[in-house]
């Protein structure tokens, strides 16, 4: 019984140690340069104003296909066809 005891305070956090040190081994994560976290924030930004995009295709000026979009304009909700 003292045995099981003693294995099992030895084997205690064992799991974590290993997190740790993989962890410590792997390095240190880089994140994006300014220029990429600006233009994502950029892209967020319009790409709110587009969330009314519906799922109906209709034509723009080019012949490309886009899709339409309910945005507001002078106080009222137009349809519009935008780039998918």
């Amino acid at each position: 019984m003292l045995t099981l005891t003693y294995e099992a305070d030895r084997h205690r956090g064992e799991e974590l140690r290993h997190a740790l040190h993989r962890g410590l081994a792997e390095g240190r994560v880089e994140r994006p340069s300014f220029p990429a976290r600006l233009s994502a924030a950029v892209v967020r930004i319009v790409r709110r104003e587009a969330h009314s995009m519906t799922s109906y295709p209709c034509r723009l000026p080019d012949g490309r296909i886009g899709r339409t979009a309910a945005v507001p304009m002078n106080g009222e909700w137009v349809l519009v066809c935008r780039v998918a």
